[in-house]
């Protein structure tokens, strides 16, 4: 009345051997055989059923195997499946295994060998109005370390592929597929565990197998992002990324490639290289560098803008920017630095800056600037210079334009260097050109050639006034010294200004001034004869004759290659001579080379006792 009766089948005991087993086994049957029911009677609690093997009060405690029929087409399956319940949750199933003093028993699910191995399968049960049932795989906790997950694909034992693993999250056929998280064990007072993909190393043949992170296509929309990143770290460094290739030991080492998406239809993906930001700090660096190599070159490092295959479309620009100061007082832009490598036994790399080749038509331009002033301050100087030596020559500095060439031919390009003209009343920039200097007695000042080009006509040295006009007021050539342009010209030294050549023309329209000043120094020389030779344009000559009777003439003849017919002939007296009085009394006979000159001792009564002297200018 109050429980009912139990039914126990019990196999006999032994005190020698086994104990008696408990066989239940269905009848044949000409189809199918008979079955088997082991049923829990129905109650407001349903009956249980319990199997429980033997336990082993010295040796090992009783296996319980649950094993379906063998079929001569398909073997029979094995099934537990929990009781359903109308109103609440259905029951579950619970596989535990036995507690051991040492290590607790473990749980295997294996699929048997054959051809083809048997597959194993943990699938949660299906929602039919809500969320699906998950499947959990987690290790036991350990007071030491917690327990691990292994999930292995099967070994080929032949030349095959080994067994592939694949996690894939649920279809959404309405909504966004299942996701897929990969997340390490929370360490509450140290580390968080680490995540490790890798591949494994490869045998005697053969490759490792690659690693592919990769979003799926679509055929609506964006396709999904590839995150890679770091946590925050509060009271440390931030963690950083580090993507390697592997070495090779006999060919280059592995690539790496960065390559943003393309567009069919509109603009190409960005690749973007940030240093990290910083609140307290200097910004991280943005550093790209070509490898190292201890037997040949180091790699390169290259920056270059896209190709354009479009018509009339520029290919892509490289833009190399310093970072803004934003801040308040002295917050200046970065600095943008180009350095080559140093050579420690050879010449340090170069820097080569070179604009676009155009197949077609212009190669591109080349500008060096610097930016225009804000409210305050000036603009930014340029500095060109090359580098001192311990030893040898500096390096030289060069600005060249190209030869014009072509079967249609062309001008050369030209160099324009100008400087800034003053506002307000301030003086424009100056324009200095200086050679170099040389230490005290050690070597010569370098000198400064301004070289017009050679051509059918030679070139010349023009100086003229502002862009605007444009007034040319000077030139200098091969054969020309000028400034007719200008009203006037000034040559001025504090010591002495000289003037050389095979001959110099002074030639002025209304006159040639000599400013009031003592002039001196013209060509001169002396000579003592009566008819001689003296090439001068100026002399004193001293007779030879010194007896010069009373009232008597004296004609003296000069050769002189400054005299021509046209000259001016100018003669005075010098020195007269003693006892007599010589006046000069005629020029005759200016030619080409010479002239004559007539004195007389104009005393009546008394004669020369000595020579007297006589000086001449020529005039051309």
């Amino acid at each position: 009345a109050t429980t009912a009766g139990a039914v126990g089948i019990t196999a006999g005991e032994s005190d020698t051997a086994a104990g008696g087993a408990v066989t239940l086994t269905s009848g044949v049957g000409a189809t199918t055989g008979g079955a088997v029911g082991l049923v829990g009677a129905a109650s407001a609690g349903g009956g249980a059923v319990t199997l429980t093997s033997g336990q082993g009060t010295t040796a090992a405690g009783g296996d319980m195997t649950i094993t379906a029929g063998q079929g001569a087409t398909t073997a029979g399956a094995v099934s537990i499946t929990a009781g359903e319940s109308d109103t609440a949750t259905g029951g579950g199933i619970t596989l535990t295994t036995g507690v051991g003093a040492t290590q607790a028993g473990a749980i295997g699910l294996t699929g048997a060998a054959s051809a083809i191995g048997g597959g194993v399968t943990l699938t949660g049960g299906a929602g039919t109005t809500t969320v699906g049932g998950s499947v959990t795989l987690a290790a036991g906790t350990g007071q030491t370390t917690g327990g691990t997950v292994d999930v292995t694909a099967g070994t080929s034992t032949t030349t095959n592929a080994g067994g592939a693993i694949t996690l894939t999250g649920g279809v959404g056929s309405a909504l966004a597929g299942g996701e897929v998280t990969i997340n390490s064990g929370a360490g509450t007072a140290t580390s968080s565990g680490a995540i490790t993909i890798a591949t494994k190393n490869a045998g005697t043949n053969g490759v490792s197998g690659k690693l592919v992170f990769s979003s799926g296509t679509t055929s609506s929309g964006n396709s999904g992002a590839l995150l890679v990143g770091t946590g925050a770290a509060t009271q440390g460094t931030g963690g950083k990324i580090d993507i390697g290739v592997g070495s090779g030991s006999l060919g280059a080492g592995g690539v790496v490639t960065v390559t943003a998406g393309s567009s069919s239809n509109a603009a190409g993906g960005d690749a973007t290289f940030k240093g990290g930001a910083s609140s307290a700090g200097t910004g991280g660096k943005a550093e790209i560098f070509g490898g190292a190599s201890s037997s040949a070159a180091g790699g390169e490092a290259t920056l270059t803008g896209g190709a354009s295959s479009a018509n009339s479309v520029a290919g892509g620009a490289v833009t190399v920017t310093g970072g803004a100061g934003t801040g308040g007082t002295a917050s200046q832009g970065g600095a943008i630095s180009l350095t080559g490598g140093a050579g420690t036994a050879a010449t340090g790399g170069s820097i080569t800056i070179n604009s676009g080749a155009g197949t077609a038509s212009s190669s591109g331009a080349i500008t060096i600037a610097t930016k225009n002033a804000g409210s305050a301050g000036a603009s930014g100087k340029l500095v060109f210079s090359s580098g001192t030596t311990s030893t040898g020559n500096s390096g030289s500095i060069l600005l060249s334009t190209g030869t014009a060439g072509g079967s249609s031919g062309g001008n050369g390009g030209a160099i324009t260097i100008s400087v800034g003209g003053g506002t307000n009343g301030n003086t424009g920039g100056h324009l200095t050109l200086s050679a170099g200097g040389a230490a005290t007695g050690a070597g010569t000042g370098g000198n400064i050639y301004l070289t017009p080009g050679n051509g059918q006509t030679a070139g010349g040295i023009y100086f003229r006034d502002d862009v605007a006009s444009n007034t040319q007021y000077g030139t200098i050539s091969a054969t020309t010294f000028d400034f007719t342009a200008s009203s006037s010209v000034s040559i001025v030294s504090s010591g002495t200004a000289a003037l050389s050549g095979t001959v110099l023309t002074l030639t002025g329209s209304t006159g040639i001034s000599m400013g009031a000043s003592h002039v001196y120094n013209f060509e001169s020389g002396t000579g003592t004869y009566d008819d001689g030779t003296l090439n001068k344009m100026a002399g004193t000559i001293t007779t030879n004759t010194a007896n010069l009777a009373a009232d008597t003439p004296l004609t003296v003849t000069l050769t002189n290659s400054r005299v021509s017919a046209t000259s001016q002939v100018f003669i005075t007296m010098g020195a007269g001579c003693t006892g007599g009085t010589v006046q000069f009394v005629q020029l005759s006979n200016v030619g080409a080379g010479s002239f004559s000159a007539v004195f007389k001792n104009i005393d009546t009564a008394n004669a020369c006792t000595s020579a007297f002297s006589w000086h001449y200018l020529v005039i051309n």
